[in-house]
């Protein structure tokens, strides 16, 4: 890090000269820019009345600030949880070199404790912390032994330690218990090399003194006893109840759950096929409309533009254009201008709130230029968008329904799921990551499956089935060959015709293409309406007067372009609209992080 801002402090220096001295003044007050000239440790380990490990931990820190305002102490930070148990430091107190007491704060975060010694006022030359805390559960155990592995000194420190010495001294119970392996590390946490570990029988205390450490460098040391001389935290304990039960009862939970919302399904599949007591038409169903069919058929692609399409083909309105000069383009555009031919042919309700937030007056001649943001149909929009939901309820095509059995098995699945979560939140201090994990998963799937038990469903009746069909029937329609396209328009009852020199003609294309735009097959549908009126020679129909005059090409390209325009016309006014061992340093205990304040 220092190298590469030597290389970007060098590369400046000859561009801006001007702004070396800067930089550097910068890199000169950075609060890290400080060394240690000791640091010594002593650990006094020993075992409490349920024979679990603790340390009385004193650190002494001799720190060598620079003489201008830089730093206002140090921060010492070390980790809350060592080997799955809590292990953060405890009865803090911070004192100088002569037992004076030294103001300081804590604060947790992000998996540390750290300790930030001193105050306002900036701190210069040599200071000296002396830092004292009791530490719980601080030896592990592994099949060889029971392990004292602690990072005595930490590596994550920016700072030089001129002289580094420890001591741990061990109580007489986990004296007589040594195994005879200990060993010491020195180095980075990728680069570790052994150092001298010397003990001292008659004290039982063991030594190590390093130095000097650079910036990044730590020191670990790791003392064993005999396997069983300690007595571990239950949070590293195998706990059935704890581990596997939550995940056991969130499965059990899921699975029950998860038949309930078969059910459910089942229950929709089977409401959606049952035409028993209504007739399956041809051609588009009576009193039917975008945005009716849209919920009925499950399909709702462009409520509003199908809408707009199906009161021009119907003739309630025309769709024009005008030529308009770009601001910023300086180009003539076209723009889709609807005017009103026939309101009285508008009998539905929600149709006619859609007409009016176009044609507020209903006079026939009264033009819409689709203006940004228009507060009217926007509103008008939103109104009947929401009120086609409940107009197929209202209308009898939907009904609400309960699958009592589902909601039994969601009741059922959220009763095995709340012991599962008071489980979960027993064993939260426990480091049982996979586990807890695909718990706290599964469990969220599982809510989500219980709101499909319990909830209220939308289920086709009979006539909505029916109707359905009958729109399916349509969408066939559009998806078929021109032969067996001809043959189904035959059955269409409903279609009106168009004579010509070859005949008599069904002219359905233009009363489907709003559905079309409905279910999403506006681009096939306009193809095989321009092919048509090409081939049979008809004329433009009255709602689209300017399909043939050659503005924007071929018929389908002006298909093509009045469905474009007109869709992005109504975004524009309405925004909203169609949108719903072997050791290392680092490797143990402790540790954390030490730098300046």
């Amino acid at each position: 890090m220092r190298k590469s801002f030597a290389i970007v402090a060098g590369v400046l220096a000859c561009g801006v000269g001007v702004a070396v001295p800067a930089v550097a003044d910068d890199a000169e007050h950075d609060v890290e820019n400080f060394q240690f000239s000791r640091w010594d440790l002593s650990y006094d380990v020993s075992l409490d009345t349920q024979g679990r490990a603790i340390a009385e931990v004193t650190e002494q820190l001799h720190a060598e600030f620079p003489e201008v305002d830089q730093n206002r102490g140090i921060i010492r930070s070390l980790p809350v949880r060592y080997h799955s148990a809590p292990a953060a430091p405890e009865n803090i107190s911070v004192t100088d070199e002569a037992g004076h007491e030294v103001p300081f704060e804590v604060e947790d975060e992000e998996g540390f404790r750290s300790i930030l010694v001193g105050d306002d006022d900036f701190v210069h030359g040599p200071e000296t912390y002396v830092i004292r805390y009791t530490l719980d559960d601080v030896m592990h155990a592994t099949d060889q032994a029971d392990e004292f592995y602690w990072d005595v000194i930490p590596s994550d420190r920016g700072q030089v330690i001129e002289n580094a010495t420890a001591q741990i001294r061990l109580d007489p119970e986990l004296a007589s218990a040594l195994t005879g392996s200990a060993a010491c590390y020195v180095g980075t946490p990728e680069d570790s090399q052994s150092c001298d570990l010397e003990f001292s029988e008659d004290e039982a205390v063991f030594r190590v003194a390093e130095g000097p450490l650079p910036g990044g460098h730590g020191l670990t040391v790791a003392i064993g006893v005999d396997p069983g001389t300690v007595t571990q935290p239950p949070e590293r304990h195998d706990n059935f109840l704890l581990d596997v039960v939550p995940l056991l009862l969130v499965i059990a939970a899921t699975l029950v759950a998860g038949f309930g919302a078969l059910a459910v399904w089942a229950m929709v599949r089977r409401h959606r096929s049952d035409t028993s007591q209504a007739s399956i038409g041809y051609g588009i169903p009576e009193q039917m409309n975008p945005l009716l069919a849209g919920p009925i058929a499950g399909k709702s692609h462009d409520p509003i533009v199908a809408s707009i399409l199906d009161l021009a083909v119907r003739g309630v309105v025309r769709i024009e254009e005008t030529s308009q000069t770009s601001r910023w383009l300086k180009q003539t555009e076209t723009k889709p201008v609807l005017r009103l031919l026939a309101p009285e042919l508008v009998e539905d309700p929600q149709e006619r709130v859609l007409l009016r937030g176009m044609f507020p007056e209903l006079v026939p001649g009264e033009t819409f230029d689709f203006p940004k943001d228009s507060k009217p149909f926007r509103h008008a929009t939103e109104s009947v968008i929401k009120a086609s939901g409940e107009a197929v309820l209202e209308r009898g095509y939907l009904v609400k329904k309960r699958h009592r059995g589902a909601a039994l098995a969601g009741w059922s699945a959220l009763a095995l799921l709340i012991p599962a979560t008071v489980l979960l939140i027993m064993g939260i201090s426990r480091d049982n990551n996979a586990m807890g994990g695909i718990s706290v998963l599964l469990g969220m799937v599982c809510l989500v499956l219980i709101a499909v038990c319990v909830t209220t469903h939308r289920v086709l009746t009979p006539r909505g089935a029916a109707v359905r069909q009958q729109l399916e029937r349509m969408q066939q329609l559009m998806r078929t060959s021109d032969a067996e396209r001809l043959e189904m328009l035959q059955s269409f009852s409903n279609a009106p015709r168009q004579q010509d020199d070859e005949g008599s003609y069904l002219q359905m294309y233009d009363r489907l293409l709003p559905y079309a735009v409905q279910f999403g097959r506006e681009k096939e549908w306009t193809k095989v309406m321009a092919t048509t009126y090409t081939q049979y020679n008809w004329s433009a129909p009255i709602w689209y007067p300017l399909l043939f005059s050659g503005r924007h090409g071929s018929a389908e390209s002006a298909l093509g372009a009045m469905l474009s325009s007109v869709s992005s016309a109504a975004s524009t006014a309405s925004p909203t609209a169609g949108s719903t061992g072997g050791g290392a340093v680092g490797g143990g205990g402790g540790g954390g992080a030490a730098g300046g304040r």
